[in-house]
């Protein structure tokens, strides 16, 4: 098997077991948008670089530039596949009582946001009440949003990548 299907394969089971867990706990973590960026960061950087040395390794040390970025980005591309695949089975799973939470809890972020920017209290209530259950399902779900969604990190995941084989690069002493 291939390292970057290993290794991306790997990765997304991770994040599954990650999103499952939280799910079936119900804990508001499920909303953390900085706790789930960070696992669609985090967890893929790690399998990227267990990819790409497992595939420096088998070819005695020395990998180019481009061998690389294909194998970290390839096990980036797998990841996220699983990511967003999981990530909407998670948002189907939601309950009405799930959906009424996620939007007090984005209320309570964006009021303290508001407050920050000096809004003041007419514009605040105007703001808060465009954030409903029905935004929030627009903004989360959909081909559209699961489209973008997926170019847009794999975007990332190319920069990374880029980033990745730079440093994990090896060749031939000439």
């Amino acid at each position: 098997m291939a390292n970057f299907l290993k290794y991306g394969l790997m990765a997304g089971l991770l994040y599954a077991v990650y999103a499952v867990v939280l799910q079936l706990s119900s804990s508001d973590l499920r909303f953390n948008t900085t706790l789930a960026f960070s696992m669609i960061m985090l967890v893929p950087i790690i399998f990227m670089v267990m990819a790409v040395k497992s595939e420096r390794s088998l070819q005695d040390g020395l990998l180019s530039f481009g061998e690389a970025l294909k194998t970290s980005f390839l096990t980036y591309l797998i990841f996220i596949i699983i990511a967003v695949v999981i990530g909407q089975l998670m948002i189907q799973m939601y309950s009405p009582e799930d959906w009424d939470r996620m939007v007090q809890l984005q209320r309570d972020m964006m009021s303290g946001m508001f407050n920050a920017l000096g809004m003041d209290q007419i514009q605040l209530d105007e703001e808060l009440d465009k954030i409903t259950v029905e935004s929030i399902k627009e903004q989360s779900t959909g081909v559209g949003v699961v489209m973008m969604g997926a170019l847009v990190y794999s975007f990332i995941g190319l920069i990374i990548s880029l980033i990745i084989s730079a440093i994990m690069k090896k060749n031939p002493t000439p």
